[in-house]
């Protein structure tokens, strides 16, 4: 039998997190945050495209371009919607104000995800099936910050 050569991370058994005020800091071991993993079904992390500066000059043989400033990253997460959720609350109460969460989606390797984010939109709709389901699309102030976990991690 071949060993398995793929790599992947699971997404079974993760760790959805918001913290519970708002916050420019990400989510530490001693910040009150709330869960999203029960709620959450799918999420989408986009990094943008940064600005396309043209420095093409006279003598350019093609253009020729260098990188500017990125546009702001998005986040989009799809969920079972739950007026009563105290996570959801907190989303839409981000959307209501403006203001800034820390996030943090936490593996079962021990590796993360943190951004920090406001709500910009969200809807929800009921369907046939009889659950009512929704999503929340954020913007990511600065960047995503990727976290290798550590010898002795592995818990949410």
């Amino acid at each position: 039998m071949a060993e398995v050569q793929s790599e992947y991370t699971k997404t079974r058994d993760v760790g959805v997190f918001v913290s519970k005020d708002p916050s420019l800091k990400f989510i530490a071991q001693a910040t009150a945050k709330l869960s999203l993993e029960c709620t959450v079904t799918d999420y989408s992390m986009t990094a943008p495209e940064g600005e396309e500066i043209d420095v093409s000059t006279l003598s350019s043989i093609t253009k020729e371009t260098i990188s500017g400033l990125p546009a702001e990253a998005t986040v989009s997460m799809n969920a079972n919607f739950v007026i009563g959720n105290a996570a959801q609350q907190v989303l839409r109460k981000s959307y209501d104000t403006g203001d800034n969460y820390a996030f943090q989606i936490k593996y079962e390797d021990g590796s993360s995800i943190d951004w920090i984010a406001r709500v910009t939109s969200y809807e929800f709709k009921g369907a046939k099936n009889g659950v009512v389901t929704g999503s929340f699309s954020f913007k990511v102030k600065g960047k995503f910050v990727f976290n290798v976990p550590s010898v002795n991690s592995g818990q949410k």
